[in-house]
Parts: C-alpha cells; structure tokens; sequence
C-alpha cells in the first residue's frame, strides 16, 4: 500500500474522529456558526504552517491555476455545506448520510472525465462493495422522522456530494504543480471569503469569537482542528500520490469509523447489520488496493 492510499485511509479515520466532536458542539451552535467559525479558524492555522513549511515568497502561479484553486475552496468548502445543511433539514441526517455514498461514484466519474483515469475490473468490484457496505451501514429502517421527504432534500444532497468531489478533481493537476502548503492556504482563503460574503447576503452576524469562551466551544475548536485543518491537509496529500478514482474509495471508510467510534465513544447502538456492512467495507477496500485475501 502506497503513501497516497495511507494518507487516504487516514484521512477518513480523522475526519470520523472530528464528527464525533462535532455533534458534541451541535448542541451549542447552529450550523452557520459552525461554518463560519471553521472556515476562520483554517485560514488563521494555515498562516503560520505555510510560514513555516513554505517561505513567504507567493509563488508564481498562472492566473488559471490560482482560479481553479480558489474555486476549488469556493464550490468544494463552502458551497458544499450549503446544500449540505440545507439537504440535513429537509429529509434529515440518516438519508443525507445514505446520500453521501454518491461520493466516490461522482469521484471516479468525474476524474474519468477530466483527468483520464481508469480502474481495473477489481478495482471497480472493490468500489461497488465499499458502497454496498456504506448503504448497509447507515439504512434505518424505523428510525424515519419524516414520513414523506422532499425529493428535494435529496437533490440537495447528492449536490453537496457532487460539489465536495468536483472541489477536489479539479485541484487535483494543480496539487502537482505547485507548493503544498500554499494550495492549502488559497483554498481555505477561497472558502472563507466566499462564507463571509454569504453571511452579508443573508444578514448574518460575521463574529465568532464568542465561541472560543462558550460551552461546547472546547469541542467545536477540536473539531475544527482535525476535520477541517489536519484532515483537510491529508485529504488533499492522499490525492496528490494517488489516483482521485482510488483515494475517493478509500475516503468512504469514514462513514465505517464513525459507526465504530459513535459505538465506543457515544454509546450508540451496534448491531448485526452494521458489523456485516463493516466487514463488506473492508473487503471492498482489499480488492480497491488490490491486496491479497
């Protein structure tokens, strides 16, 4: 297993640890909040770790490529969660989760389109059971709390997926091209502006520094550290030195993380379904890494 299917698989590991702070902290903040906050507090951390990493010295970039950047972050950061959120009150977490397995479909899709990669036949097996697994893991039969969602909330949902995957495709020439760090810190720069331009539009408070000494403050920064600067960082790596097609596959092992973490950590409730679609995952992931069973 290479670097970039590790970078990966970690990836989904970190960011199914930061969903667990984040419901801790949607107790305490509504989802504007959140996002904003997020996006301010990335930009902030990406300062000092491109001063670090990188030197000041922007570099010299095409104007293309730093559009495409920027839009990576404007479509893939902010405008995803809007139709994520919106998709969450329409028909509810369960069914946007569900709708969350379009991920890797639209990922392959689109990098077929625009990038020119192809799986193997194996490949493709591991994919289809990655989404099966996925599927079986977060169906709810009795726990529906709308009886008739909107065909709406769905579409909504599936172009927050669409949005996050095309967000990622896209960068992924220019991640080659260019210095990591900096990639990074034009994203988040591309997301952020774009959030506070949103909050204007809607007439929204821009401040969000009260939740740096609010209950449940504590878990949101947390949260926001690892889901949004660490896992963002890895995201974006695990992309560079694998192929979009592979990286996205390996990216839907979240949903399983957050399934085992929620049972450890929240005390939610596991039963024989979840395991089997656990194990299904996994296997998928074998046959996508093309490992030995």
């Amino acid at each position: 297993m290479g670097i970039g299917e590790t970078l990966s698989l970690l990836c989904a590991f970190i960011w199914a640890v930061a969903v667990i702070l984040y419901k801790k902290a949607g107790d305490h903040f509504n989802a504007y909040e959140m996002n904003l906050f997020k996006s301010v507090f990335v930009f902030i951390l990406m300062i000092p770790t491109v001063l670090f990493f990188e030197s000041w010295e922007i570099p010299q970039m095409s104007y293309y490529q730093m559009s495409v950047i920027l839009i990576s972050g404007i479509i893939g950061i902010m405008l995803a969660d809007l139709f994520y959120l919106r998709a969450l009150q329409l028909i509810g977490a369960s069914l946007t989760g569900i709708t969350g397995s379009l991920y890797s479909p639209f990922v392959v899709s689109l990098s077929m389109l625009l990038l020119a990669e192809s799986l193997n036949s194996w490949q493709y097996f591991g994919m289809l059971l990655v989404l099966a697994g996925v599927v079986l893991v977060g169906y709810r039969k009795k726990t529906l709390t709308i009886e008739h969602p909107p065909i709406r909330g769905f579409v909504y949902a599936a172009l927050a997926v669409f949005f996050t995957a095309l967000g990622i495709v896209i960068i992924k020439p220019v991640s080659t091209e260019l210095p990591f760090f900096w990639i990074i810190l034009i994203r988040s720069f591309g997301g952020m502006i774009a959030m506070v331009l949103y909050g204007l539009a809607i007439r929204q408070p821009l401040t969000v520094s009260h939740i740096l000494e609010a209950k449940g403050g504590m878990w949101l920064i947390l949260g926001t550290f690892l889901g949004q600067y660490v896992s963002m960082m890895i995201w974006v790596a695990g992309y560079k030195y694998t192929s979009a097609s592979v990286a996205s596959i390996l990216n839907e092992t979240a949903s399983v993380f957050i399934l085992l973490l929620s049972w450890i950590f929240l005390k939610e409730h596991l039963n024989f379904r979840k395991v089997i679609g656990v194990l299904i995952t996994i296997t998928g992931v074998l046959f996508v890494l093309q490992i030995s069973l």
